[in-house]
């Protein structure tokens, strides 16, 4: 009896099917509950010809360039959704008043998920005029080639490029730059090595901000540009400074000049390197006159060097020059006339001396005098204006000196010239 009321107790079997679906959901949603999950993805924007089949360029706010996609599903299938799987779509057909819907769909889970929604919704476009304008391009190196060798000339092919967009985005641009990583320049044997790189460019605003190029287009986009590097030795060499320009005042000399630093690393093709075993700085880097006190300046090395010789670091332009000026002294020194060279002496004659010594008289430092003997003095006579037999005064001419040393000048010697 106890089992015919059960089978026709109606509210019992109500609440049967009720608890089966209780503990169906119980159990479907402790182990495979609803879940969301965020993603960022970019923006892919379709049919833009709608704007530029009519001569006009657009560009997007950059906050509407990627959306937050949110979507919600059982977290299995959140689990197998990947950023790869979503597309987020801006169709430029839609546009109203500068908005584009965003459309989201995800490949491969149609139906499988329960809702999907993007942040922000609208992608924002502006409308504008196209400008063209012609920049040059500049090569840049990255990266630092192996010790010993620098980054020589960098060349561009093509030395400019022909870029399009909107008006305001061409105005922003203020270089263009074609960048090489020299680092991996090595031949077969691990030697830094000349090569071609082929180059992606870059537009840069007046602050150094990379511009974001996806609505600009290039003469150069289809074949892009080839940069010819070529890496150069270094080697390092002393500096020797011309200080003939260098004029006292009267009763002073130069007791030296210092130079700091006294050698620099220089970089170049490597015949033109061999060939150079210091490098010459003109007098009128240190040229100064009437000068009776110590004197300090910088000079900018880089207009004295050799072309096709380049520093290795360009930060290390500046020499420091002292010049040291002290109250001069004067030393006699007896020459004799056997050692004095005949410039210019006709053919036709023969000279013989009248006397067998002259005295010169020399200014300068204390310290180069008192080292400065006849050995080390050059001394020439010209005779260019002497063409005919007698005897003549000659001024001595000197043409070599110690360094900081002047000769006062004025001293004859006495020659007799007779016929062969």
């Amino acid at each position: 009896m106890m089992k015919d009321r059960l089978k026709n107790n109606i509210g019992l079997k109500i609440m049967a099917v009720l608890f089966a679906v209780i503990l169906w959901w119980a159990v479907v949603n402790i182990d495979d509950p609803m879940d969301s999950k965020r993603y960022t993805v970019d923006v892919i924007i379709t049919n833009p010809e709608v704007i530029t089949n009519a001569g006009k360029s657009y560009q997007v706010i950059e906050s509407t360039k990627t959306v937050t996609v949110t979507v919600k599903a059982r977290r299995k299938i959140l689990d197998e959704i990947k950023k790869s799987h979503i597309v987020a779509t801006a169709d430029l057909r839609e546009m109203q008043d500068s908005s584009v819907p965003i459309r989201i769909s995800i490949s491969g889970y149609e139906g499988s998920y329960e809702e999907v929604s993007a942040n922000p919704r609208n992608m924002q476009v502006i409308v504008e005029n196209t400008q063209k304008k012609t920049f040059p391009i500049t090569a840049v190196a990255t990266g630092t080639p192996r010790d010993g060798y620098v980054v020589g000339t960098m060349l561009v092919s093509p030395k400019t490029v022909d870029v399009s967009g909107p008006e305001s985005m061409i105005k922003k641009i203020s270089k263009v730059v074609a960048k090489v990583d020299v680092s991996e320049l090595k031949d077969d044997v691990g030697k830094a090595s000349d090569a071609e790189i082929q180059s992606e460019l870059l537009y840069y605003d007046a602050a150094d901000n990379l511009i974001d190029k996806t609505q600009l287009t290039s003469n150069c986009d289809k074949n892009g540009v080839t940069v010819s590097v070529d890496i150069w030795k270094t080697k390092v060499l002393n500096l020797h400074f011309d200080t003939s320009a260098i004029k006292p005042a009267k009763g002073y000399a130069v007791a030296r000049v210092e130079v700091e630093p006294q050698s620099l690393e220089v970089a170049g093709k490597l015949d033109e390197l061999n060939a150079l075993s210091q490098i010459e700085i003109d007098k009128k880097a240190l040229e100064r006159k009437d000068i009776s006190a110590n004197e300090e300046l910088i000079v900018d090395i880089t207009e004295y060097l050799p072309e096709g010789i380049i520093l290795a670091d360009v930060n290390a332009s500046n020499i420091a020059v002292r010049i040291l000026i002290e109250k001069a002294g004067t030393k006699s020194i007896q020459l004799p006339t056997g050692s004095i060279k005949r410039d210019n002496l006709s053919s036709k004659l023969q000279l013989s001396y009248e006397q067998l010594e002259v005295e010169l008289t020399f200014t300068g430092a204390e310290d180069v005098l008192k080292n400065l003997t006849s050995d080390k003095i050059t001394a020439s006579i010209d005779l260019s204006a002497y063409t005919e037999k007698g005897t003549y005064d000659v001024p001595v001419q000197i043409t070599e000196l110690p360094e900081n040393c002047i000769y006062n000048g004025e001293t004859m010697v006495k020659i007799k010239l007779t016929k062969k």
